[in-house]
């Protein structure tokens, strides 16, 4: 690895901090009490998918489906009276 590398490295990682940082605020403080007093609906997140997303979705299987409503009635297996 050669300097290069080294300081393409640090490059990276500065970039990305940079990128990480929260973004200026624009509106004044009198401005967001205003908005915070106001009754009504508020804005919802949107979820997007990304690549991390389709990682961590946990896909459920069928004999799980299965065992979830079998729980709901009360079966409990080798239970003795």
């Amino acid at each position: 690895m050669g300097l290069f590398g080294i300081l393409g490295m640090v490059a990276a990682f500065g970039l990305g901090v940079y990128l990480g940082l929260p973004r200026r605020q624009e509106l004044s403080i009198d401005e967001i009490q205003q908005k915070l007093s106001e009754d009504g609906e508020h804005a919802k997140a949107t979820r997007h998918m990304t690549f991390f997303n389709l990682l961590q979705r946990k896909v459920e299987k069928g004999s799980e489906r299965r065992r979830r409503q079998s729980s709901n009635r009360d079966r409990r297996p080798f239970q003795t009276y």
